[in-house]
């Protein structure tokens, strides 16, 4: 099992990067369009994934957050994308230093929204990462809608065949 978390987890990171590129090029303005979709504009879809995967990756560290990390965060777009690809790698690296036996625990933690829960850490690391590829493709619709025409394949297939 940790074998197919660990390849999860770098996919998420090497996806994250390919859209990052993407959008690196739009303006501030651009980012902050509001736009109908789960979160009102790319900015605030970018923020989401990056407070999903940091939430995530702290509850399979044992630890419980009491707030999201963008709730206080004040920066640019560069520092978005920053903070989301700090984040993906963080949590590429904690999973694969994880002994084999851990995708097999299960953790009790307590979430912003629905109180106390428990999980097992690999439906944790299998939700988080399934989570951000469905808003992954959400941004490539909003970025659509910005006048972005090209982005590159984001599949897990095109991961694998990169791999070789």
């Amino acid at each position: 099992m940790k074998e197919i978390y660990v390849k999860y987890t770098q996919f998420n990171l090497w996806a994250n990067r390919r859209i990052v590129e993407s959008f690196a090029p739009l303006s501030t303005k651009e980012m902050e369009t509001p736009i109908v979709s789960s979160f009102p504009s790319v900015r605030l879809t970018f923020l989401h994934i990056w407070d999903a995967e940091s939430l995530w990756l702290e509850r399979l560290k044992g630890n419980s957050p009491t707030a999201f990390p963008s709730k206080s965060f004040v920066g640019d777009n560069t520092v978005v994308f920053g903070n989301l690809l700090r984040v993906s790698e963080d949590f590429r690296s904690f999973v694969e230093t994880q002994p084999g036996d851990y995708f097999e625990k299960t953790l009790e933690f307590t979430t912003l929204s629905y109180g106390p829960q428990t999980q097992r850490t690999f439906e944790m690391i299998h939700h988080c990462m399934n989570h951000s590829t469905f808003h992954r493709g959400q941004l490539i619709t909003l970025g659509r809608q910005l006048g972005i025409q090209q982005f590159p394949p984001t599949d897990y297939a095109f991961f694998l065949r990169e791999l070789g």
